[in-house]
């Protein structure tokens, strides 16, 4: 008679085989060809239902702060929103190659407008610093242009280095990209805006991380930009006392660690599930800047820990949809971009977080995706967009979109939105096949391969059997008559004469 299984034993194999079923189809899922397009866009949907959520919310304390409508803030949050749908369709629909075309004239408008932006009476001075231009209802912040331009420019500028196989050299690989970032973070330097430097350094290394760049290298250009940026920080008395004050809020609560406190404050208040959605009090003249920079300490009050770790879950989810969009494209342009935008978004989100958090020194960087703003929203909805698109073109999705497209079985939303099926991607022909990666050039030849040694040959064995008759030969047609019979030659003198007297 076999033994009782206990109870407690037999849940657990019971939860051990769920979970084990649970993975198997949630890999199963990961091995659809649209698997990438379906969860970027439940990630970038999520976070935008959230923005607009966050926007309703807080528009009466932010329409009370600049003495408008209570209203206010949440028609400018539709109005954008409104205005990003469209570009976000063009985004989604336009192929990679598209987007390299426009590189050139995105980043001369950037340099254009960082230049004009510094001009009094074109520039709005806020707070001290020059960063937007007004263009009436909509205005305009140039440094959220520039960081799309740079991204484009220097993803295309690095493809075309590596298809002529010029990233042998480390030269190569910084020249002009490099410089190049250092003169548009001088210019936002010049407005100051240093959370906007401190997302284009991002970007840089978003590109070179994703390009493969050897360790020795990136480990130099991390410490470089980790010197750059301690050096600004301590460059103007108030991002200074930023840091000073980061390490002890509370010593000046009312004073420099007001911000970092109040946020705190907020994220405390809201326990496991919060207060509830609008009925939050500390974005009432307590926490500064409640519907931009700390919307996630709102987040945390209304909804609780719930709610600011399905905000986490989704900015989680997105990071690992982008780099599986880089991964799995086999457009060059299509993964570099895609790797560096990835990074720069949730980089992004991380800081915004971490300073809420009491966790990273102030710099004023909004949250992605939900936090209110104009053009740093617009400057997403692209992101969103080329993130869709480049999940399209991935190799798989697109032999089953033509598939789909050849048989007639088009969904009925591909149809209203006339999006045609992705065409695949063609790599350029070459001469010569270039070095795929820093890295792989560096890497030393492989020796050739020695030849095989041949068998030593064994002697054959004499035999004693007899030969066997050799068959009769066979002649050869050419030189025989019709009948077979070998062919005499002309001096013959046996040869008979076969033409007759007449």
């Amino acid at each position: 008679m076999s033994a009782q299984v206990p109870p407690a034993r037999r849940e657990r194999v019971r939860a051990r085989d769920g979970l084990r079923s649970a993975a198997a189809q949630g890999q199963r899922y990961l091995e659809r060809p649209f698997a990438s397009l379906q969860l970027i866009i439940l990630a970038g949907g999520g976070l935008l239902a959230f923005g607009i959520m966050m926007a309703a919310s807080t528009t009466i304390s932010a329409g009370s702060e600049i003495n408008s409508g209570i209203w206010s803030q949440l028609v400018k949050e539709v109005l954008f929103v409104a205005i990003g749908l469209p570009i976000f369709y063009v985004a989604a629909r336009m192929p990679p190659r598209s987007y390299r075309m426009i590189v050139y004239p995105a980043l001369l408008i950037a340099f254009l407008a960082l230049t004009a932006v510094l001009i009094p009476g074109v520039g709005v001075l806020n707070y001290n610093a020059r960063r937007w231009i007004d263009l009436g209802p909509l205005p305009f912040q140039p440094s959220e242009f520039a960081k799309l331009a740079i991204l484009l420019w220097g993803a295309d500028l690095l493809v075309r280095k590596q298809q002529r196989g010029t990233l042998t050299r480390a030269r190569h690989v910084f020249v002009p990209l490099v410089p190049v970032f250092v003169l548009v973070c001088g210019l936002v330097m010049l407005e100051p805006d240093l959370g906007t430097t401190l997302c284009l350094l991002m970007i840089l290394i978003g590109l070179l991380w994703t390009l493969g760049l050897p360790l020795r290298y990136f480990a130099g250009l991390l410490l470089l930009v980790a010197g750059a940026v301690s050096l600004l920080a301590v460059s103007a008395s108030y991002r200074l006392q930023r840091l000073l004050t980061f390490t002890d809020p509370f010593k000046d609560k009312q004073g420099s660690g007001y911000h970092t406190v109040q946020g705190l404050y907020a994220l405390a208040s809201g326990g496991f599930y919060g207060v509830g959605l609008g009925n939050g009090t500390s974005k009432y003249t307590w926490v500064p800047n409640a519907n931009t920079d700390y919307v996630f300490s709102v987040i945390g009050e209304e909804l609780g820990l719930i709610g600011t770790v399905v905000v986490l879950l989704l900015f989680g989810l997105f990071a690992y949809t982008g780099m599986r969009i880089s991964r799995r494209s086999a457009d060059p342009f299509a993964r570099l971009v895609a790797g560096a935008a990835t990074i720069w978004i949730c980089g992004q989100a991380l800081i915004n977080i971490g300073y809420v958090t009491g966790l990273l020194p102030v710099t004023g960087i909004p949250l992605p995706f939900i936090s209110a703003g104009g053009t740093s929203l617009l400057a997403t909805f692209v992101v969103f967009g080329m993130l869709v698109s480049f999940a399209r073109h991935e190799p798989e999705a697109v032999a089953a979109a033509q598939a789909r497209t050849a048989s007639g079985q088009r969904s009925r939303i591909e149809r209203w939105l006339r999006i045609t099926a992705a065409k695949p991607y063609l790599a350029p022909a070459r001469g010569r096949r270039p070095a795929t990666s820093p890295a792989e050039a560096q890497r030393p030849p492989k020796p050739a391969a020695r030849p095989a040694a041949k068998p030593p040959v064994k002697p054959a064995a004499k035999s004693t059997a007899r030969p066997a008759a050799r068959p009769p030969r066979t002649p050869n047609l050419a030189a025989t008559g019709t009948d077979g019979r070998p062919r005499r030659s002309a001096s013959d003198p046996n040869r008979r004469s076969d033409s007759r007297r007449t």
